[in-house]
C-alpha cells in the first residue's frame, strides 16, 4: 500500500486536536475511502489516551483533554460507517454466502470469538463536549478499560453496577453488550444470551447496537443448538438490512435445510416473507 502523506497529516492534526468540526468531517470521509487508515488513527488516539492517563496519575491536577475512547464507537454507530461497512462485508461474503455446506455444523458455523477491543462499547465522549463525564459513563469506560486489560471479572463488575444503578440510561444498554459479549467469549453462552436479549429490548435509537444485539443473540442460540431461537434472532438481523445481513442470509439456508423448510429455489424470497 503507498502511504497518503496528506491523509496521515490530517490524522496527526486531529489528534493534536487542529481540525474544526468542518474539517473532521471531511477526515472522516476520506477515511471511508481509505478504511486502512481507520486503525492508525484508533492507534493513535489509544496512545494519546494512555499517556493522558499516566500523567493524569500523576499530576492529578492537570486536566486530561485526551478523553478519546469513544470517537471510534461513535463514529461507527454513525450511518456513513454503517454503509462502508455493509459495503466491506459484501465483498467479503459475496463469493460464498450462496454455498451451503451440509457436512458443516451450526455450531461451526457461528462466531468462535468476538474481538473485544473493537466491539466492546466504551462511552461517546466526542472531543467537542465538555463538562463532568456521568457516572454511568464513567463507569462504561472503566468496564472498557478493565476489559482490553485482560481483567474480565472487573469489567464484567463495573457493568453490572451500571445495570443495577442505571437501567433506563443508553450506558445500561452498553453494559448488557459488553457484558453479553464477555460471557459469550468465555462459553457461558446462556447468560450470555440472558444480557443480549436486554439489548435488543432496550435499546431504542442506536440500529447498529440493536443489529450486534440480535446478531450475537443468534449466535449464542446457535451455540446451544436452539435452532427455532437462533433463525428468529438471525432473521431478525437480516431484515435490519445492515453489517451483518449477507452473514446472516448465508447461516439462515443452513438453519432453514436443518429445519426442513428450504425452498432453495425461492429462498431469497422466502427469507423475506419469513
Amino acid at each position: 500500500m503507498s502511504r497518503d502523506l496528506e491523509l496521515e497529516q490530517k490524522i496527526d492534526a486531529y489528534i493534536k486536536g487542529q481540525l474544526s468540526e468542518e474539517e473532521s468531517q471531511e477526515l472522516w470521509e476520506d477515511l471511508l475511502q481509505q478504511p486502512e487508515y481507520i486503525d492508525l488513527l484508533e492507534t493513535e488516539l489509544g496512545v494519546k489516551s494512555i499517556v493522558a492517563d499516566r500523567a493524569k496519575a500523576e499530576n492529578p491536577s492537570q486536566e486530561s483533554s485526551a478523553n478519546e475512547n469513544g470517537i471510534i464507537y461513535s463514529l461507527k454507530e454513525s450511518w456513513k460507517w454503517t454503509a462502508a461497512a455493509a459495503a466491506v462485508a459484501v465483498l467479503i461474503v459475496a463469493i460464498n454466502f450462496l454455498q451451503v455446506d451440509t457436512n458443516q455444523t451450526i455450531q461451526e458455523l457461528a462466531i468462535g470469538n468476538i474481538n473485544i477491543s473493537k466491539n466492546l462499547s466504551s462511552a461517546p465522549v466526542m472531543r467537542a463536549q465538555k463538562g463532568n463525564t456521568a457516572p454511568s459513563d464513567s463507569l462504561l469506560n472503566r468496564g472498557f478499560k478493565a476489559a482490553i486489560s485482560g481483567d474480565l471479572k472487573k469489567a464484567i463488575a463495573e457493568y453490572d453496577k451500571i445495570i443495577r444503578s442505571y437501567p433506563n440510561e443508553p450506558a445500561a444498554v452498553q453494559a448488557y453488550l459488553n457484558k453479553g459479549i464477555i460471557l459469550y467469549n468465555s462459553g457461558d453462552y446462556v447468560n450470555a444470551i440472558t444480557a443480549l436479549e436486554q439489548v435488543t429490548k432496550k435499546v431504542k435509537d442506536k440500529p447498529v447496537t440493536k443489529e450486534k444485539g440480535y446478531w450475537y443473540l443468534g449466535n449464542a442460540y446457535m451455540n446451544l443448538n436452539k435452532l427455532e431461537k437462533a433463525r428468529e434472532a438471525i432473521h431478525t438481523t437480516y431484515a435490519m438490512d445492515g453489517i451483518y445481513r449477507d452473514s446472516a442470509f448465508r447461516i439462515l439456508r443452513k438453519l432453514d435445510h436443518k429445519l426442513g423448510n428450504v425452498d432453495f429455489d425461492n429462498f431469497e424470497q422466502q427469507i423475506k416473507d419469513n
